[in-house]
């Protein structure tokens, strides 16, 4: 059971909505369902009693499949109690989608997207929200202003894994070239500011590698060889800042080798620094095995390759010996 605390930034409106369930000329109609609880429970939850008699009277309106400006706000005062809870959030999307039907100026999704502008700080990490959101952005058939959304959502949490596939569903769905047009630059400046967020690196995949046939479909192999040197030569930069960190050349083995026969021919026909280990003040093992599996791919080289294996199981990841 989700917790029912209400979020801060919610506080402010609380006041226009705690009257909102003791109203009994607004739902005279309405017959309110209490939870359907065990006789005797293990664990009693202490719901708050303005959060207990929303949930009945939901349940009641649940019930009649109702949607109208009253089933709204109750959803409104529900979610400030607990903004993880699915159906009430499935409930106001589809109650929107209604009122919007005779609503063709789309106000009721403005209003709703102004509200989201403003909560979805504090509940950035709802997937529920988020795809309400979606939903709403689609209804009203306007995400011009979504990508610059979702940017200001990162600078507060630049690893948050809700939003950065809202963004990747948003570039999927619309397939504007405008939004296209700042990612590489986006996910490189967050990238330079921290070369740990895995959430970063994984969008530089999605944008590099997952999507660019789509765009170019006519990629010509100088083209090709471009955009191998440019993920080699910005790896690089960034091995060298952490380079026992071994995110960004997990990266390039995902991203660049695909795009090549082999990792010798990567290492060979690209100027791979093969002695990136020496350079760095600390150890780099993710290099180290890279060049490995590189030298074990040639016979020739076979000596090379079990050397660097001995290195990496007894000085640079021993705990991995026995794999």
């Amino acid at each position: 059971m989700a917790e029912t605390t209400k979020s801060d930034d919610a506080l402010a409106a609380e006041a226009q909505e705690t009257s909102l369930v003791d109203d009994v000329e607004l739902w005279k109609d309405v017959t309110p369902i209490p939870q359907a609880d065990a006789e005797r429970p293990m664990v009693q939850i202490a719901y708050e009693p303005e959060y207990r008699k929303a949930m009945n009277l939901f349940r009641g309106i649940l019930k009649k499949d109702e949607r109208s400006e009253r089933a709204l706000k109750l959803t409104t005062l529900i979610l400030q109690y607990n903004p993880g809870h699915y159906t009430v959030w499935n409930y106001r999307s589809q109650t929107l989608k209604h009122l919007h039907q005779s609503d063709p100026e789309g106000q009721h999704l403005q209003k709703e997207l102004a509200m989201l502008n403003e909560q979805m700080g504090n509940m950035r990490k709802s997937y529920q929200a988020w795809q309400h959101r979606a939903l709403m952005v689609e209804l009203l058939g306007d995400c011009s202003k979504e990508i610059e959304f979702v940017d200001q959502v990162l600078k507060r949490d630049a690893k948050n894994y809700h939003t950065w596939t809202y963004r990747q569903s948003l570039l999927c769905q619309y397939n504007r070239p405008e939004m296209w047009a700042g990612e590489l630059s986006c996910v490189q400046a967050l990238l330079v500011e921290d070369i740990r967020n895995n959430s970063a690196w994984n969008h530089r995949f999605f944008i590099v590698f997952d999507t660019f046939p789509l765009h170019s479909p006519t990629l010509t192999s100088d083209e090709l060889k471009a955009i191998v040197n440019r993920e080699i030569d910005f790896t690089n930069q960034q091995i060298l800042k952490a380079p026992n960190n071994p995110i960004p050349l997990n990266a390039v083995e995902d991203f660049v080798l695909p795009l090549t026969k082999t990792a010798q021919e990567l290492d060979a026909g690209n100027a791979w620094p093969a002695d990136l280990n020496k350079r760095s003040d600390l150890p780099a093992p993710a290099a180290v095995a890279f060049l490995a599996d590189s030298y074990a791919e040639s016979q020739a080289n076979v000596q090379q390759a079990l050397e660097l294996y001995r290195l990496f199981a007894d000085k640079l990841d021993p705990i991995r010996k026995a794999y």
